[in-house]
């Protein structure tokens, strides 16, 4: 690989309550093991106009893809629906790939449960409330050009079940089958809460394989990418 492909922008985005801080330990592998030029996209969680932080990110993605022409993007629940939302609007014409990190875009139990509550939805915001809740019909289309993949966490520690009955795998907020959607280029399992996967070694290997290739290294544990079985 040639120095500037080695030096590819990676952007993370990341989820609810959370100011951006919590991925250091992940950054720091993906620029130190993998070589990429990693920076985080900081935005208000549980307030803001929801189209407005899609285009703050977009713009940011753009600036550091200028002096290589791609850019990465990496988003961790909630995080994943800004990602998805900003490839689907202002990023389609930028070469790269994505990963989403326990990003419930099937539908979200859990965000559902604390919706149906009149005094707890102030908690989640608006926006895990609005992007997450329920299905909204996402797939990922073929002819794009970039390759997106997700992974899922199986160590059922978090909050989230406590507002929602989960009778599969889940990372103790978000299920296994909540992270798929049609068309994904690869989706994998590993065993991992959903906080506890943004310090794992084993998610921020992946995460890298991913970037650089378009697929998941790990065999075991990867669902159909085709219809999301």
């Amino acid at each position: 690989m040639s120095p500037i492909s080695q030096r590819e922008p990676v952007i993370l985005v990341h989820g609810l309550w959370m100011s951006g801080l919590e991925f250091g330990v992940l950054r720091q592998r993906l620029q130190t093991r993998h070589g990429f030029d990693v920076h985080v996209f900081s935005y208000p969680s549980m307030h803001g106009n929801v189209d407005e932080i899609v285009a703050e990110l977009a713009a940011f993605a753009h600036e550091r893809a200028a002096s290589t022409g791609r850019v990465h993007l990496v988003g961790h629940s909630l995080g994943g629906a800004i990602v998805f939302r900003a490839l689907e609007q202002g990023l389609r014409d930028l070469p790269g790939n994505a990963v989403l990190l326990g990003s419930p875009l099937n539908g979200s139990r859990a965000a559902s449960g604390v919706g149906r509550l009149a005094m707890l939805r102030p908690l989640i915001g608006p926006h895990a409330f609005n992007e997450l809740a329920q299905p909204c019909g996402r797939c990922w289309p073929a002819d794009c050009g970039r390759s997106l993949g997700a992974i899922a966490g199986t160590r059922p520690l978090g909050t989230g079940q406590f507002f929602a009955h989960f009778d599969e795998e889940n990372d103790g907020t978000v299920a296994v089958s909540e992270t798929v959607i049609p068309g994904l280029n690869g989706h994998v399992t590993l065993p991992h809460s959903h906080v506890g996967m943004l310090f794992a070694n084993d998610v921020a290997a992946q995460v890298g394989y991913f970037l650089r290739h378009g697929r998941f290294e790990k065999a075991t544990g990867e669902r159909a990418n085709a219809d999301g079985g």
